[in-house]
């Protein structure tokens, strides 16, 4: 008997289908017409031959993927007129005047440490779901920066603020504020309200967690969904381990508690209370913790399944699965692109479509569960984050029950705070087992590899049955792993000396290659620059040269000193100071990296590569860090380079009695007006000119007379804001350019 447990698995695959061709198609809107009229054909056919049994069903699927491809189509063209109704808004905005905003308050304020995107060296951040600016509406979510310490929350309701709506570099909006005057909170939480309920208990661990900051974080992150004041080592020692997902408040939780309350009812003999009990579970839960798309997706799946109870309609947890993911992209369309939507779905269907058809007896039986997680996991986190953590889903079942008492721990904190100290055994423990997995950075899987292997699972799981389908998954699933490794050897070697000059946002980061040997010149901010580097298979660096300690050229070093191989770490003694400068050292010693300090005329040899660096001892007057920086002379296929970090006028003038001819300029500053002085320009004579400069950015770089002088002597110009990452390849002497590179 071929029994269908899976009869929502077309319409999950139409809906997917239109949503993901609705911003691909010429002419949307011709296509909504005809897929629906195919559905409308298909059906009445379907009544007038009245087919066979086979047929029929055929048919039927037929005219259900049509119809919810034709849906998801719609709610595309919806998602397309909404965001252009909303830059429209935007684009009418000043941009030298304040925009008013009202935003929910939803989270905590988060300190960040040197964040360029308020422009501050300490700022705070708060993020919303949505937010109204001038009066109007933009379902999209915002950034709001305050360069000073923000006034604390009671039970207030909305966060009023003005300030300049900008976009970032990584399309979000954001809105920076000046002055406490510019910002205040305004309405008030009823106290029925869950979120209410939510916001008093994280104010109450705050008031009773003094000295206990981490216990507190963790406390708040997994009872109240709150993560903010996690700690980076924290959220790097779960990643490693892959556990992440059990950190914060997610669907585990929610799961959990939904089991124990029907477990209890249904003890008490009381199985219709424990569905309704559930039903209505499933409807706070989102209220209490906030819009995380993971507590919707566990909410709806089990109000589903009350649903299913009350209604007496009972079901099969595989359909079940499909009809909540269903459910959650009618409601959120743009979950479709979201890793934890990916993550979500794809290890609890690796589980139900894959695992249970391999299990046995003794041991198989959660090996085989544990082998169907890590084939459908491992590509995701490749492509999302270029990170893997092999035997993460068995450090995952040994950490449960450490999770599981560390929550009944947090929920007796919230009461009795002296329990915040057991957190703290219980996190060390954590700490160790997170330890025990195999985890790295690796090449993410090509974009083309992961539409196929996710089309052809797809498709697995519509058409076919039992185990069949479970190896057809498994099969379709190696396909981005195998593309990722394959991406990772043949990148590992250069036939010919390259240097790419990536795209790194407000920041600089250029890799030099010959053969094997690879030299990295700055690592710009955050981790950005390391899946770069992994994406292109570079395991390991001849050196690390570091031009100044500012954070957009040094924050990203540090995380590549930890996780690739590096043979040596030039830095320069002038100027070397701050937190950036302080957490790269840290991290040489960690990796036992040497370092060199480097000095005017120092060379060096990488392959065929030759660096020579110029690094006058003097003292500049005017922003002597940026002044300081090590400029860069390399001679590559017979070609000379010319890497200037962010040198000033003052500097450029200094450096005019060297020999600073080049074919190929990296321009200094970002393109700054402080920088690229006529002197310069003539003395270096370049035929092209980099600039590396943030999409949007706070300051204004690349400045128009940059630009104007490098036009009036006919130096090509190239910038990553625009063309995006910028590969130049030396080939028998000639410059090839290859610009639009991931």
């Amino acid at each position: 008997m071929n029994h269908d447990d899976t009869p929502a698995a077309v319409p999950l695959i139409g809906l997917i289908t239109g949503l993901a061709l609705g911003s691909l198609l010429v002419n949307p809107h011709l296509a909504l017409a005809g897929w629906l009229a195919t559905a409308v054909a298909t059906g009445v056919l379907h009544r007038l031959r009245t087919p066979s049994p086979s047929r029929g069903g055929f048919a039927r699927r037929t005219t259900r993927f049509f119809l919810f491809a034709a849906l998801g189509l719609a709610l595309a063209l919806h998602a397309e007129v909404r965001d252009a109704r909303e830059g429209a808004a935007f684009n009418g905005f000043h941009p030298e005047r304040f925009v008013n905003i009202v935003a929910p308050l939803e989270r905590d304020w988060k300190t960040l440490d040197d964040t360029s995107a308020a422009g501050a060296d300490d700022a705070f951040v708060l993020r919303a779901s949505h937010f109204s600016a001038n009066g109007i509406a933009f379902d999209a979510p915002i950034s709001v920066y305050a360069r000073f310490p923000p006034p604390p929350m009671a039970m207030e309701a909305d966060l009023r603020a003005e300030g300049f709506l900008r976009i970032s570099e990584h399309g979000g909006y954001t809105l920076s504020v000046k002055s406490p005057e510019l910002l205040s909170y305004a309405g008030q939480l009823p106290r029925w309200h869950p979120a209410a309920w939510n916001r008093a208990l994280a104010q109450r661990l705050d008031r009773h967690g003094a000295g206990k900051r981490d216990e507190v974080a963790l406390a708040q992150a997994l009872v109240l969904g709150r993560g903010e004041h996690l700690t980076e080592e924290m959220r790097d020692s779960f990643r490693a381990g892959g556990t992440y997902h059990l950190l914060v408040f997610s669907g585990l939780q929610i799961a959990l508690a939904a089991g124990l309350l029907a477990a209890l009812l249904r003890w008490m003999h009381a199985p219709r209370a424990s569905d309704w009990l559930l039903l209505a579970f499933a409807a706070l839960a989102p209220l209490f913790i906030g819009p995380s798309a993971s507590v919707a997706r566990a909410s709806v799946g089990i109000g589903l399944y009350a649903l299913s109870r009350i209604c007496k309609r009972p079901t099969s947890i595989e359909n079940l699965w499909c009809v909540a993911a269903i459910a959650r992209l009618l409601v959120e369309p743009r979950d479709l692109t979201e890793a934890s939507f990916h993550l979500t779905y794809a290890g609890a269907g690796a589980l139900l479509f894959i695992g249970k058809h391999f299990q046995g007896k003794g041991l198989r039986r959660p090996l085989g569960a544990l082998v169907a997680a890590e084939t459908a996991i491992t590509p995701l986190t490749l492509f999302h984050f270029h990170q893997y953590a092999l035997g993460g889903s068995v450090v995952t079942l040994l950490m449960s029950p450490v999770i599981f008492a560390m929550l009944a721990v947090s929920l007796l904190a919230c009461a009795y705070p002296w329990f915040l100290g057991a957190i703290g055994i219980l996190h060390r423990l954590c700490i160790l087992l997170n330890a025990g997995g195999l985890a790295g950075f690796f090449a993410a899987p090509p974009l083309e590899a992961m539409l196929t292997g996710g089309a052809l699972a797809l498709l697995a799981l519509a058409f076919l049955r039992g185990r069949v389908r479970a190896v057809a998954i498994t099969l379709a699933l190696l396909v981005p792993s195998v593309a990722a490794i394959v991406r990772s050897r043949s990148q590992h070697n250069v036939e010919h000396p390259a240097v790419t000059f990536f795209d790194i946002g407000q920041g600089d980061a250029i890799a030099l290659r010959s053969g094997t040997h690879t030299v990295l010149v700055d690592g710009g901010r955050g981790e950005r620059i390391l899946p770069m580097l992994v994406d292109r298979g570079i395991r390991s660096l001849d050196a690390v040269i570091l031009s100044h300690a500012h954070p957009d050229h040094c924050e990203g070093l540090a995380p590549v000193l930890a996780h690739l191989q590096v043979r040596t770490l030039w830095l320069s003694p002038r100027q070397f100071r701050g937190a950036c400068a302080a957490q790269l050292l840290a991290a040489a010693s960690f990796s036992q990296t040497p370092i060199h300090l480097v000095r005017d005329g120092d060379t060096l040899q990488s392959g065929d590569l030759h660096f020579t660096a110029l690094a006058p001892e003097t003292r500049f007057r005017r922003s002597p860090e940026n002044n300081s920086s090590i400029v860069l002379r390399v001679m590559a296929g017979g070609r000379r380079f010319l890497l200037t970090g962010d040198i000033e006028k003052e500097a450029e003038l200094y450096l005019a009695d060297q020999d600073l001819r080049a074919d190929v300029l990296k321009v200094a500053h970002h393109g700054s007006r402080s920088s690229s002085s006529p002197s310069l320009l003539d003395g270096v004579a370049p035929r092209l000119a980099i600039i590396s400069c943030g999409r949007h950015n706070l300051f204004g770089h690349p400045h128009a007379s940059v630009l104007e002088a490098l036009s009036d002597r006919h130096i090509r110009v190239w910038r990553t804001d625009t063309d995006g990452t910028i590969e130049i390849v030396v080939r028998e002497g000639r410059l090839y350019v290859r610009p639009g590179l991931h």
